[in-house]
């Protein structure tokens, strides 16, 4: 990352704190809250162990150092929020979160006013999805937003983005995670209480004057507006199905082994890959769509488990490492906080501890690195497409990931929201600030994958064939991946 980015979105941050109007909570004395920054500091530099994989060590001090410089005068705890969340998301790794204390929540929830939109991006243009506004008789649904008080979407997104991490450098992400009403707290988070809005709207010439709500009156007004589609069947977890002669479905959307039980015939995925590519195979089954577009991951292996359908046994991993087992934070002040990583079992018998203190995990203890254990029965051998989108995820897109290393499918989609490098997540702990209260959650473990080097430093998986939705097929759920793989791929070949 260049030095020249890092100080131009932190100078943006801290400019745009002063003069804004974050409510009235109470003001943290600026000497507590250098304490807190001196262990958030600490937390993120003793305990992430993929802290510095894509925003060097001397960056990440300068930016602190300049918040460090900022904090000349008592804060609340929304403009603290604001300055830190940026050194947070630094990290550059989407399984690190902050998140305000619960009693900011509650008082934002009934007193705070908001811009009364649920929206989403498709691509970079920005559609209102419902409209929580008092202009109840315009219809405001499908329409493109392309100024909100003279900014672009983009130039907004540029800006509040930087107040949530996502893996790398991928952009879709940040474009994704402020679907629904993300973007309308979002933006709150970063420009303060606003009266009102200038919402200029692609193909209307005058904009609308929106005044902001508080987050009742919004939902009565979602409520009243629009249907709940409950009697809409929720799609299962896991579905297999045959689309025609020679091609099957398979929708993979969840990794997560207790919700697999819960809510899966097959109660878990082993189960499930073993009777269908059965079925598969005594189909003669040549074509297979594997729809990961919705998968943010889970337990651990079952990313392999799938691959092993397809590709051979190799090392998936070259490294799984651990930082530290436990780290000591203590800012001389405050009571020293401590940060652990493995239980006595995993941290004697899966793991070398090495010489400068940090673990590595051993090559076939426990999960080991390798990706799968066993050879199934049923392998896959005809042409494979994968839909992958920003909501493919840790466990997901490590399984993308694989597939795309090793040359084994055609992408169809979006960007995926894991690195393709990899990801530091598991043993997550979490760092409650003693004086602003504000939590952060910090993975220990960096995974660092073993692909072959055919994407961007800091990218996921880019889709071979990029396809996004219409707003009709967005709000209709439609897959629009899936039909394009039918219609534009399998049908000319």
């Amino acid at each position: 990352m260049k030095l020249k980015l890092l100080i131009f979105f932190l100078f943006i941050v801290v400019t745009y704190t002063n003069g804004q109007d974050f409510g009235d909570f109470p003001k943290i004395n600026k000497e507590k809250l250098l304490n807190d920054l001196d262990l958030l500091y600490q937390g993120l530099d003793k305990f992430h162990t993929g802290m510095y994989w894509y925003t060097p060590k001397d960056s990440v001090d300068f930016a602190f150092q300049k918040v460090r410089d900022k904090i000349n005068s008592d804060l609340n705890v929304l403009e603290f929020h604001k300055i830190i969340a940026p050194l947070v998301a630094l990290s550059r790794e989407d399984h690190t979160d902050i998140y305000l204390p619960d009693f900011v929540g509650k008082k934002l929830n009934s007193e705070t006013r908001f811009l009364p939109f649920r929206v989403v991006f498709l691509g970079k243009e920005l559609y209102i999805v419902n409209n929580g506004s008092d202009f109840e008789s315009l219809d405001l649904e499908g329409k493109i937003i392309e100024f909100i008080n003279g900014e672009t979407p983009t130039e907004i997104v540029e800006k509040i983005g930087n107040l949530f991490a996502s893996d790398g450098f991928i952009k879709t992400v940040k474009y994704s995670d402020l679907r629904g009403f993300n973007f309308s707290k979002y933006y709150f988070y970063f420009y303060g209480q606003l009266n009102q809005f200038e919402i200029k709207l692609k193909g209307i010439k005058e904009p609308l004057i929106i005044n902001s709500k508080e987050i009742k009156s919004i939902n009565e007004h979602f409520k009243s507006r629009y249907k709940d589609n409950k009697e809409n069947k929720e799609k299962d977890l896991l579905e297999f199905k045959i689309l025609n002669d020679s091609t099957a479905y398979l929708g993979i959307h969840d990794f997560y082994n207790p919700t697999i039980r819960k809510e899966s015939e097959d109660k878990s995925l082993k189960r499930f890959l073993s009777r269908s590519f059965e079925i598969i195979k005594d189909n003669n089954i040549q074509t297979l769509i594997i729809d990961v577009s919705e998968n943010g991951g889970g337990s651990e292996g079952n990313e392999g488990l799938l691959y092993s359908y397809f590709g051979e046994n190799y090392q998936k991993y070259l490294k799984v490492r651990a930082k530290t087992q436990k780290a000591i934070l203590d800012n001389g002040v405050d009571k020293p906080l401590k940060l652990k990583t493995f239980g006595f079992l995993e941290r004697t018998f899966h793991n070398r501890k090495q010489s400068d203190g940090s673990y590595e995990r051993k090559l076939n203890a426990g999960h080991g690195l390798m990706a799968n254990k066993r050879e199934p029965k049923f392998k896959f051998k005809g042409k494979v497409y994968i839909i992958i989108s920003p909501i493919t995820y840790s466990g997901g897109s490590e399984f993308a990931n694989m597939m795309y290393s090793q040359g084994l499918a055609t992408f169809v989609g979006q960007e995926t929201g894991g690195g393709y490098l990899g990801n530091t997540s598991g043993y997550t702990q979490t760092l409650i600030l003693p004086n602003s209260k504000i939590e952060i959650k910090i993975p220990a473990l960096q995974f660092v994958m073993n692909v072959e080097e055919k994407l961007p430093f800091g990218s996921g998986v880019i889709p071979h064939y990029e396809v996004i939705p219409t707003f009709e097929q967005y709000v209709n759920e439609e897959n629009e991946s899936l039909k394009y793989i039918l219609e534009q791929l399998i049908k000319k070949k």
